[in-house]
């Protein structure tokens, strides 16, 4: 699937799926010039497996949809896992100048190290990793980098109008072909935070499951799978989890969120996820209870208070009866 990195033009904010924390806002108008439309670079990560002794060639597709020519300079870095907290921290970092684990820049090659692009204009710019006939099997990991600013006309003289540069990236995860080692293992599966109830569900705040996956291996996997919930009564709800890439030695937390409406009571969570090779399926178990959110509780108590009543009410009346 591909995914779009946009830069925003009204707020010039830059976001990928991937680079949302690495790539802060950078304002780069003054705000009575800022462009109204978007500069995309796509795809914003590929995935590639090259014999050694081979290459490939992929095409780039920069897009210009801001009120002004851009200036684009090509780089390439290396990337690397970063540390994660929470599943919602970035799950990779650049590297800048340094050499990562598992290096890839210096494989990149391209003619075209820089380009100017016209308001509205699409280009396409090849990009080929070569790999080296002595490349021992396993996974490389970099990014092509795209800095870019706005061309200023020459008639601009005020000094708020100084353009400042930001980036966008497409990742690249190779994998060199041959006797490559694929581990990994589900670590760690509950609820978020590791709560053992959680309010009913909805739109806009689901059932969030927090799931972490270590590849003790030298090449990435992309682990899948499905989750199972099973209430005391009722029929059993599915939510499948879709593929995402693990780097070599990377521990990747990922959320799986479930907006179906549930019932209160006990539950019965199950997942099945495949480690993303040779089919081998880890499978965990937890439970917990769906309690009503602050309105439901208000009822409950007032349902409550008002049954005790009823009944009060009718043993008072039976006594009467019977004197």
């Amino acid at each position: 699937m591909k995914k779009h990195a946009i830069f925003i033009g009204r707020s010039l904010a830059v976001a990928t799926s991937f680079f949302a924390l690495l790539f802060p806002m950078t304002l780069a108008y003054a705000l009575d010039a800022l462009p109204s439309g978007a500069f995309i670079v796509r795809p914003a990560k590929i995935e590639l497996a090259i014999s050694p002794g081979s290459e490939k060639t992929t095409m780039l597709t920069l897009s210009n949809g801001t009120a002004l020519p851009l200036s684009v300079r090509v780089s390439f870095e290396d990337v690397a896992p970063s540390m994660q907290s929470s599943p919602v921290d970035a799950s990779i970092v650049l590297l800048g100048a340094d050499g990562g684990s598992y290096p890839l820049k210096e494989l990149f090659h391209t003619d075209n190290e820089s380009i100017d692009i016209l308001s509205g204009q699409e280009v396409q710019i090849p990009v080929t990793v070569r790999i080296p006939q002595r490349t021992e099997a396993g996974g490389k990991y970099g990014s092509v980098i795209f800095t870019f600013k706005p061309v200023l006309s020459h008639d601009v003289s005020s000094p708020a109008n100084v353009a400042i540069e930001s980036r966008l990236a497409t990742l690249f995860y190779v994998r060199v072909l041959g006797n490559a080692k694929e581990e990994g293992q589900l670590v760690a599966f509950g609820l978020f935070n590791n709560a053992n109830t959680a309010r009913t569900p909805s739109a806009d705040q689901p059932l969030r499951f927090q799931v972490a996956y270590e590849n003790t291996g030298d090449v990435h996997v992309n682990p899948y799978g499905r989750l199972t919930l099973s209430p005391i009564i009722g029929a059993e709800k599915f939510v499948l989890i879709p593929p995402q890439a693990v780097l070599p030695g990377a521990t990747h937390m990922r959320e799986v969120d479930v907006s179906d409406a549930l019932s209160i009571g006990y539950y019965r969570a199950h997942i099945e996820l495949n480690r993303g090779y040779r089919d081998v399926v880890d499978e965990r178990e937890i439970s917990f209870w769906i309690v009503p959110g602050p309105e439901g509780t208000l009822l409950i108590i007032l349902g409550s208070v008002f049954l005790v009543w009823l009944i009060r009410r009718s043993l008072q009346l039976s006594k009467h009866r019977i004197l």
